[in-house]
This record gives C-alpha cells, structure tokens and sequence, in this order.
C-alpha cells in the first residue's frame, strides 16, 4: 500500500495574505456585508479555508471537524442501495452520479464500492462526476479513487464549468454538507427593524451594524412569518438559494440527496437561536471569534430548509421527504451493518460500533443532520429511505420505534 499524501497542518493565526486582501477591500468599498467576509475567508482562491491543500475533515491530529462519510465507510454503502434503486428509477440509458464537494473523496469511494455490490456489472454505465473546485483535493480524490480500483468513470469539475454544463444530467445528484458552508448575511433585529451585520477594520477587523445590502434579503424575510425579537439576529443563505437553483436547472430527470444540518424555518427562527446559529470550528471545538483565524478555521450555519425546498420548488424541483439522518440510515437497513458483539471485550470493535452508531443514534448524527429528498416530475417518490418503522429490515425481524421526520409532496 502506498504511503498518503502529506498534508500539512493548517496554522492558529489568520492567513496574511488575505488578511490584506481583506483590508485592501475595506479601504477601497468601506465596510462588507459579512456574506462577503466569509466567501473570502472560505472560498478565496489564495487562502482561502476551502481552497488550501490542508484536509480539515477526520479524527486526525490538526482536523477541525468530522462527516458522516469520514466517520465510517458504511454510510456511503448504506447510502449505495438507495442511489442504486434511485438510478433503477431514472431509466435506461447512460446515468449520471455527482457528489458536490467530495472533499477528500471517502464518500464516493465508499458509494462506489458499494453500488458495484448492489448493481454488478452496471457501474460501466454510470458516470460519476465530482465537483472540485480545490485542485489539491482532486489529487488527492483520483489517487484515492485509482488505488481502490474506482477511477475509471469518475471525472471532475470545478463550479464554473458545472454551471456552465449544457447537458442535463440523468440520475442521483448528492450534496454532504455543502450548503452550510456557503456565505450568509446575518441581520439583527433593533429597535423595531432588522439592521445587517458588516465587516470593518479598526486596527483589525470588527463587526459593525450597517443597512441592508439588499432588498433580496428583506424579501426572503418575508417568505416566513415569524415576530422578529429583540437583539435576534438570523443568517439568510442567499447563496445556497441560487445553488439549489443552479443545480436543479441542470437536472433533467432524477434526485438530489441533501445531507446537512438544518431546520424548518418555525425551528430556524425560534428563541433557542436567538443569537442565530453561526459557528466557527477549529480543532474540533466550536467558538464564535468569527474574525479570528481567518481562512484557517471553518464557518458554517445552519441551513434554513424551507427557504432550500421553496427554491427548488420553484426550480421544478418536488419534495419527496425530509427525514432526520438517524431514520434515513435506519430505513435503509443500516442496523445489519452491525456486527454482532463478540464475548470478549475488544477496543477496535467497540470504536467501529461506536462509529457506525454515531451516524444514526440522536446522541451523535442521528437528529443532528437532516436529509432532504428532491426530486424532478414523473420519477418514483415512494422511496426505501422513507418506508415506515414497522418497515424497517431490521436484525432478527425486531420493530424499532420512529425516530420521527415528514413527508412532503
């Protein structure tokens, strides 16, 4: 087995580089709308959180944060048999797969791997895409990809060329954790009006309160009624509207799978986010120092899913369901991924059964992350991951109690 690829740690202080692109911008504009701030510190292509060669996903010493796909490979195997009936769905022909920002390519490996077991044979006649802006983590994507056999269907594209694509796809589009990281403008609420939350510098960067940057925000505020408390501040993703957009408009016939974490707009706005729900992650632990390390730590909020499904409704995108994870993976059989425990106590098998239970327990993913099913006109709704408990193929024959979601049409 060949030795991995290097990465290097990412650094505690702010990158200095765009710190000064930061500035310069300031200077020359006068204070941005946060939104700006954070596609900077995420998405700037000289260092920028997203663009570098450091991996922030995994256990490892110097990560920030762990997936679903990194925690175990069983959730993309699990995740397998609803894309293979999903693509049985779409039809004959060529099909397309397509994972938005694979990161360090455990995902599709683990799907691919386990759609060759459920679909033997048919893998040669699905096109798998990854969308990767990042070209260290492409490397690291195809060296992953080639070494398990996998690479020979896979092709990737950065965001550019895919909103650029002409054709439209056929098949399961899949999206883990993307919509949480695109920019948000965050508003506060004083004094009777919502005011927007911008970036200045003052001897370093501060946050100063400013207007509303735009209309569009002030119209999606609209979409949910809600009575707006005082000093509440809210996030609005203008960003993951216009992604869902985008991609739906690229969809001719199949689904889109959102893995993220996420509320109904009545949840989003509720007293218990009364402070809005934005985080940095760094090393594994959570803080609000926003303007500190910047373009080394994540930012991510959660994602509004009524804003998400009234876009893609638009987009001629249907809601087939919204499920929390914990039930997406128990409906799927996740539970005969188990293996059963042996008598004596070993400390590998506990951490792979600790593992494999985080992805579905409330405690770990479970109700943490939600999944979002949409899907194009004329294709099957009535899916294996929203089948009832009493359902459920489960070890034994044995019922398990609902751990709750909706179904929307």
């Amino acid at each position: 087995m060949s030795q991995p690829i290097p990465i290097p740690e990412a650094p505690e202080t702010s990158d200095p580089h765009l710190l000064q692109v930061i500035r310069d911008r300031i200077r020359q504009r006068g204070p941005i709308p946060f939104a700006e701030f954070m596609r900077l510190a995420l998405y700037h292509p000289e260092g920028g959180y997203y663009a570098s060669s450091y991996d922030p996903v995994g256990w490892k010493d110097g990560a920030d944060y762990y997936t679903a796909p990194s925690r175990h490979p069983v959730f993309g195997a699990v995740l397998a048999t609803q894309v293979a009936e999903c693509l049985a769905a779409v039809g004959e022909g060529p099909l397309d797969l397509v994972e938005f920002g694979p990161g360090s390519g455990a995902l599709a490996q683990s799907l691919l791997r386990g759609l060759s077991v459920q679909t033997p044979g048919d893998l040669a006649r699905i096109r798998c895409t990854l969308v990767e802006p990042n070209p260290h983590r492409v490397e690291i994507q195809r060296r992953r990809l080639s070494e398990a056999g996998l690479a020979e269907n896979v092709r990737w594209m950065d965001l550019s060329a895919g909103e650029r694509a002409s054709e439209r796809l056929r098949g399961c589009l899949i999206a883990n954790e993307v919509l949480d990281a695109l920019p948000v403008h965050r508003l506060v609420f004083q004094e009777g009006s919502f005011k927007e939350i911008h970036v200045d510098w003052k001897e370093g960067l501060v946050e100063t309160l400013r207007p509303i940057s735009s209309p569009a925000l002030l119209a999606e505020l609209q979409r949910h009624t809600f009575g707006p408390r005082e000093g509440q501040e809210v996030e609005i993703g203008l960003e993951a509207i216009r992604w869902i957009r985008r991609v739906a408009s690229g969809l001719g016939r199949g689904y889109l799978f959102l893995f993220d974490y996420g509320h109904v707009a009545p949840e989003i706005y509720a007293p218990r986010h009364q402070r809005g729900t934005l985080l940095a992650y760094h090393r594994h632990r959570t803080n609000e120092d926003y303007l500190e390390r910047v373009g080394r730590q994540d930012l991510t909020s959660h994602v509004n899913l009524s804003s998400v499904i009234a876009a893609a409704r638009e987009a001629g995108l249907a809601c087939c369901g919204l499920v929390p994870q914990g039930r997406f993976l128990l409906a799927l059989g996740i539970l005969n991924r188990l293996r059963p425990a042996s008598t004596e106590f070993s400390w590998e098998e506990y951490q792979e059964r600790k593992a494999i239970e985080d992805l579905f327990l409330p405690a770990g993913m479970g109700e943490s992350h939600q999944v979002l099913i949409l899907a194009t006109q004329g294709v099957e709704r009535d899916l294996a991951c929203l089948r009832p408990p009493e359902e459920w193929e489960t070890p034994g024959g044995e019922r398990h109690e609902r751990i709750g979601g909706t179904r929307e049409g």
